[in-house]
C-alpha cells in the first residue's frame, strides 16, 4: 500500500515515502433527522458528505530500508511541493494503492516540523474533497407562432482506445473528454471493476459523453 498525490492540472505525482501506520477515511451520505409533530423523530437521506480527513506522514531525512520507491531523502523538497499545491489551490487526486481510494482533494494549510533531532520531518495534511460544480445548460428553444424548435446536439461516434504502458483511466478520460473525473463512469461503461487497474493492450470504449 502506498499513498500518492497527483496534480489534476499537471499530472505531477508525489509518492509519500512512508505509509502511515493506520488511516481511516469516511465516504457516504449524511442523515437528516427531523422532529415531526405527532410522530417523533424521522430520518431522511441528506446531502453527500464531503471527504474531510487529516493524515500525518513521516518524511525521513534520508532514504532507508523502509522508505518506498525512489525517495530522494530530501524531506523539504516534498514539503515545498505540498505547500505550493496548497497555496495555488490545485486540485489533487489522493490515491491509496490496493484500496478503492482515488478521490479529488484540496489541501489545507501544510503543517510540518522536526521532533527528535534526526532531521526527519513530520507533516500533517488536511484534505477536503473537491467537488466540481458542472453547469447544466438546458436546450435552447425558440418559439415562432405555434412551432417550437429545440437545438439538437450532435452525437460523437464511439471510439476505442488501446491502453499503453503508463496509462491511467483518469488520464484517458481527461484526454478523451477533457475531464479526468469521468474515469469512474468510463469504468462502469466498460465493465471495469477497479478504475485504478488497467493494463497495456486493454481496449477501452469511449462513447459520446452524454452516454456515460
Amino acid at each position: 500500500m502506498q499513498f500518492f498525490f497527483r496534480s489534476v492540472k499537471t499530472d505531477k505525482q508525489l509518492a509519500m515515502p512512508v505509509t502511515p501506520a493506520e488511516f481511516a477515511v469516511e465516504f457516504g451520505r449524511n442523515i437528516t433527522v427531523l422532529d415531526m409533530a405527532q410522530i417523533g423523530e424521522a430520518a431522511f437521506p441528506g446531502l453527500s458528505a464531503l471527504f474531510d480527513e487529516q493524515l500525518e506522514f513521516l518524511l525521513p531525512s534520508e532514504s532507508r530500508n523502509y522508505t518506498l520507491g525512489d525517495y530522494s531523502g530530501d524531506p523539504y523538497a516534498l514539503v515545498n511541493t505540498l505547500m505550493a499545491w496548497s497555496e495555488a489551490g490545485e486540485v489533487l487526486r489522493l490515491i491509496i494503492t490496493d484500496t478503492p481510494v482515488n478521490v479529488p482533494v484540496l489541501l489545507g494549510p501544510v503543517r510540518y516540523g522536526e521532533r527528535d533531532g534526526t532531521g526527519d520531518v513530520y507533516v500533517t495534511l488536511t484534505m477536503r474533497r473537491y467537488r466540481e460544480l458542472a453547469a447544466e445548460t438546458a436546450g435552447v428553444k425558440t418559439e415562432t407562432g405555434n412551432n417550437t424548435r429545440s437545438s439538437a446536439r450532435a452525437t460523437q461516434a464511439e471510439k476505442t482506445y488501446t491502453v499503453v504502458k503508463g496509462d491511467t483511466l483518469w488520464g484517458i478520460a481527461r484526454k478523451q473528454y477533457g475531464n479526468g473525473a469521468l474515469c469512474w463512469k468510463l469504468a462502469t461503461y466498460n465493465g471495469i471493476n477497479n478504475a485504478n487497474l488497467i493494463y497495456p493492450g486493454q481496449k477501452v470504449k469511449c462513447p459520446d459523453k452524454s452516454k456515460l
